[in-house]
């Protein structure tokens, strides 16, 4: 893989987490979200921050400090 390629590590998250590691972030998809992930097909994954997340406002996770969702193209 060239370095000049961003890798991300992505971790599927089967609930909501106490506590976000550091220079990770919480991301979820497009789809409307539920509190149970996996529901209606929204899911939520720790991942590095990149270009292609955007910070949300949805209110999904009020107790996260911030969380993120995929950039609209």
């Amino acid at each position: 893989m060239s370095d000049d390629r961003q890798q991300c590590e992505v971790e599927y998250l089967a609930r909501i987490p106490d506590h976000v590691p550091e220079g990770k972030i919480v991301v979820h998809n497009q789809v409307r979200p539920t509190r149970r992930l996996g529901s209606r097909g929204f899911r939520a994954w720790l991942d590095t921050p990149n270009d292609k997340y955007e910070a949300c406002q949805c209110g999904w996770a009020a107790e996260l400090a911030e969380h993120y969702r995929v950039a609209a193209t």
